[in-house]
């Protein structure tokens, strides 16, 4: 039981030692603080309001196939549960991602994004619009595109962006991509399928009835009451194998995985934030040793004052409340200041967090229990061995004058506590080391010459005038089509300041896979197809890019659909696949989309290879290099599958230029509008730019930031430790400093015994912190893409940056002791 005398005593040496309770509410409130911040965000994530009806009868379902991974059931397995099955009350559809369309009229082009649906795939959830309806099936009695409902349901944001939130805007129309467009439903402030997916301005429905096979959307099933998932998987694989079997389909090897929505979407976030929040504890642990070694430390020098309150009449028991009464008081100060620290660190945490990254993260009453208990606990587990220790007195020695105030089994304590801070430290650092090491090396990978002085924009011409569905859900692309680039690129060309200007269908980074054959070779089974990144370019593409040519020559402005049929590869293609023959005047025959699914198009021809380019720089987790096919941008199919007329209808626009890059982006605005005032220039930045938004170097970036952060609070602490223990244990030694001086001992000598003394602890804790940062190492792997190599430079480097930190530590209280006289050293004994 706390009494109030016991607070007030705590209080009133408070006063009297403001060091000690700075530096150990310091040590405590960044432990609590870093901890608690990391909680917050794994809390964010574990408890995310999807805001959907019963959320635990909602599980995302999938067929699984050795040959082509996890994907969705086709639609027509879907209509075979609902029908057949006994497991799911409903199944609805949806995009896990948006895709970009253009709104016009009404005010400026722009470009905004949709989330394709069917017809169920707004009602699966359960959430009901603040204005009108979502989707039934007679929506489809007025379609675009073949098989897309004309009616839109709209999100919050467009609701107040477009209407200005009236009530009367059902009914009201959007134009996109050409096509007049009626609003029939608004949904919530804050609502989204999908939590990654947070600018959505509308949901666009899709009869997928109609292409029974497709599998591009992602199933969302609602289990009936009482059913499990195992059930449920194992119905859904058998009538996934029926509904295959009466295709004519293999079906031996077909299975399905039934998963709970959140388990599906946060599974991956949830390890991650888990490593972060084991490692950020690292700098908790070290927080509450340098506690620990600063409450050992005082408690030595109370000795006297325990022994007097013992021996007039005190036992125990009562020094041991007053001691634990310090302790919660200065757990209580610490974990406030950690709650402080957490509350800044969320509100900064949007501010550096990627887009992929949940950004609304607080601090509510889960993290504030968590805080303050784990403050609480920390000080009693840490400050309970001093005191105890403190309290266990021997007042004959403790009331002589000079007594010793240090043992040998205390002075063990406080170096096994050194050594702990140091190498749990060290983990630290080298992690951070370690992630910035692979930082830099990925930034370092240009897909390009001189990448600052590249400016790209994206366009995607959109509307009826450029493609049109057939009744199979094909898509036909019109001569309008090259008829807009052309015309483009003979606008931006004509600028001032153009160097070149060019187009590919992606940038090099982004990755799009097709199967091809090798004319004159077998053709392989479904487990080993050839697949190669394809991508469409003109004339200019590899000056612009700055690809070097290494055979043969480039694409021409001859290479058009009349002329034969031509392809340039990349090294890497080359390499894997002509290896012991030059690839010029060898054939292949591509597939545009994914081979053997429903929706892949065979071109009518085969392509001969006319080049050879030089490969990009890939991510690392492009391992190994993809081979890459670059064809002649008017050489094309004029009918694609689902989304694949992306790569006619959509380029990246690169402009090199001697002037600012964006400095153009105006004038390209404006070249884009006077083709089709329709169609819209979006994402315009700099090469150097892109890569350095690309999500995979965002989130590096992030994570390398958090490590940085956590590195370097854990050498703060750390250091702090050494200082507080080298200080009081030469403090200590007052008397031998004092002796040997007296008798003839140089200072150099003297400081070489003490510095050998103070810091072979952190030698040791550096060794054992080295060889835990292998371990980390291993396991930031597992997140990182095998980019955390352990590097000999880095090792050393940041062992070499903690035996620095340790020496300008321990540097001050060895020079405090020199400098004074040693008459004066003795009589301070």
């Amino acid at each position: 039981m706390i009494e109030l005398a016991d607070v007030r005593f705590a209080l009133r040496l408070w006063v009297r030692h403001p060091t000690l309770i700075v530096v150990a509410t310091l040590s405590l409130g960044l432990g609590v603080g870093a901890t608690t911040t990391m909680y917050s965000l794994l809390n964010r994530v574990v408890h995310y309001d999807f805001g959907f009806a019963n959320e635990e009868q909602l599980v995302v379902i999938s067929n699984t196939d050795p040959i082509f991974g996890d994907q969705p059931p086709s639609c027509e397995i879907v209509q075979a549960l609902l029908q057949s099955g006994k497991s799911f009350e409903e199944i609805g559809l949806s995009q896990p991602f948006a895709v970009p369309v253009t709104l016009s009229g009404g005010g400026p082009t722009g470009r905004v994004t949709q989330t394709p649906v069917n017809e169920d795939g707004l009602s699966v959830v359960g959430v009901v619009p603040i204005l009108g309806r979502i989707y039934r099936r007679d929506d489809f009695k007025d379609v675009v595109k073949q098989k897309e409902a004309r009616a839109i349901v709209i999100s919050y944001d467009a609701w107040q962006r477009y209407f200005q939130g009236r009530p009367d805007a059902i009914g009201k129309m959007l134009r996109i991509d050409g096509e007049v467009r009626p609003v029939i439903g608004v949904m919530p402030k804050g609502f989204t399928l999908w939590p990654w997916v947070d600018s959505v301005a509308f949901w666009a429905a899709t009869d997928l009835r109609q292409i029974p096979v497709a599998r591009w959307m992602t199933a969302i099933g609602r289990l009936k009451p009482g059913v499990s998932r195992a059930a449920a998987a194992a119905e859904v694989t058998a009538v996934s194998r029926q509904v295959l079997q009466a295709r004519g389909e293999k079906t031996e090897n077909v299975g399905a995985h039934v998963v709970t929505i959140r388990d599906w979407m946060f599974s991956d976030a949830t390890q991650i934030l888990t490593f972060l929040l084991g490692s950020v504890s690292f700098i908790l642990l070290i927080g509450c040793a340098n506690v620990a070694n600063l409450l050992l430390a005082a408690g030595t020098a109370r000795q006297r004052e325990f022994a007097l309150r013992a021996a007039t009449g005190a036992g125990r028991g009562r020094l041991v409340r007053q001691l634990v009464t310090e302790n919660l008081l200065l757990s209580s100060v610490g974990g406030l200041t950690g709650v402080l620290i957490a509350v800044v660190a969320v509100r900064v945490y949007p501010l550096i967090a990627p887009t992929a990254f949940l950004r609304d993260v607080s601090v509510d009453l889960r993290v504030l229990a968590f805080a303050l208990g784990l403050s609480v606990l920390s000080s009693l587990v840490f400050g309970l061995v001093p005191a105890l220790r403190a309290s266990r007195v021997d007042l004959n020695e403790a009331l002589k004058e000079g007594g010793r105030v240090g043992g040998g089994v205390r002075r063990r304590g406080r170096n096994a506590l050194l050594i702990t801070e140091v190498s749990l430290a060290m983990v630290l650092l080298v992690g951070a080391g370690l992630m910035l090491q692979g930082l830099v090396s990925e930034l370092r990978k240009l897909p390009c010459v001189a990448p600052e002085s590249l400016l790209t924009a994206d366009v995607l011409v959109a509307g009826p005038k450029y493609s049109n569905k057939t009744a199979h859900d094909s898509n036909i692309v019109t001569p309008q089509v090259e008829a807009f680039y052309d015309q483009l690129l003979e606008r931006v060309r004509a600028m001032p300041g153009v160097a070149r200007a060019g187009i590919i269908s992606r940038l090099p980074m982004n990755v799009w896979m097709h199967h091809f054959t090798i004319v004159g070779r077998p053709v392989p089974d479904e487990e080993h197809r050839l697949a190669a990144d394809f991508s469409e370019v003109d004339a200019q593409a590899f000056d612009t890019l700055g690809l070097r040519l290494l055979r043969g020559r480039g694409i021409a402005e001859h290479d058009v659909a009349s002329a034969p049929w031509v392809a340039v590869i990349n090294k890497a293609f080359a390499d894997r696949h002509f290896p012991e023959q030059d690839p010029i005047g060898q054939s292949i025959h591509v597939s545009i989309g994914w081979g053997g699914q429903p929706g892949t198009f065979e071109e009518p021809q085969a392509r001969q290879i006319v080049g050879v380019v030089s490969d990009v720089a890939y991510p690392i987790y492009f391992n190994p290099t993809p081979a890459v096919m670059y064809v002649p941008f008017r050489q094309h199919l004029r009918e694609y599958g689902s989304e694949d007329e992306w790569i006619h209808t959509q380029k990246v626009l690169l402009v090199r230029t001697s002037l600012n890059p964006l400095l153009l982006s105006r004038s390209i605005d404006d070249a884009v509008a006077h083709v089709d005032k329709d169609q819209k220039a979006y994402d315009i930045k700099t090469m150097a730019q892109q890569i350095a938004s690309q999500q995979y170097i965002a989130n590096l970036q992030f994570l390398t930031s958090l490590f940085a952060a956590f590195g370097v609070m854990a050498i703060v602490l750390a250091m702090v430790g050494v200082y507080g223990v080298v200080a009081w244990a030469v403090g200590q030694r007052t008397t031998e400093v004092g002796i040997r001086m007296a008798v003839g001992a140089r200072p150099a000598v003297i400081v070489r015994l003490l510095l050998v003394q103070s810091l072979w602890p952190v030698v040791v804790g550096v060794i054992l912190g080295e060889l835990g940062g292998f371990g980390l190492s291993r396991l930031l792997n597992q997140i990182v893409w095998n980019l955390a190599v352990p590097n000999p430079a880095v090792l050393t480097a940041v062992a070499a940056l903690m035996l620095a930190a340790a020496l300008a530590a321990v540097w001050s209280p060895l020079l405090r002791v020199l400098r004074i006289a040693p008459l004066r050293l003795l009589r301070a004994e």
